[in-house]
């Protein structure tokens, strides 16, 4: 699944077009790395992005096979830190 697509999926962006733009700003590290928007994210995959004013690392349990609440999409995403 593409990055961007992920992102707003999974919830931890209100939109698509927010998650290109942090994305293509360096706001969003994929395994600690930049990433464009097109880049596969897969399971187990690691991310860091700006989450209310403090940094946050997630870990992608499992990708979403179709659009889910917000309640079901937290339960695919393991917080690994945050700052």
């Amino acid at each position: 699944m593409r990055l961007d697509v992920a992102l707003h999926e999974l919830r931890l962006f209100k939109s698509r077009s927010q998650a290109q733009a942090a994305i293509a700003g360096g706001h969003v590290l994929l395994n600690g790395g930049r990433a464009k928007p097109s880049h596969d994210l897969r399971a187990g995959d690691r991310l860091t992005f700006e989450d209310d004013s403090r940094r946050r690392t997630v870990e992608v349990l499992e990708l979403p096979q179709r659009s889910l609440s917000k309640d079901a999409a937290k339960a695919l995403v393991r917080d690994v830190a945050a700052d």
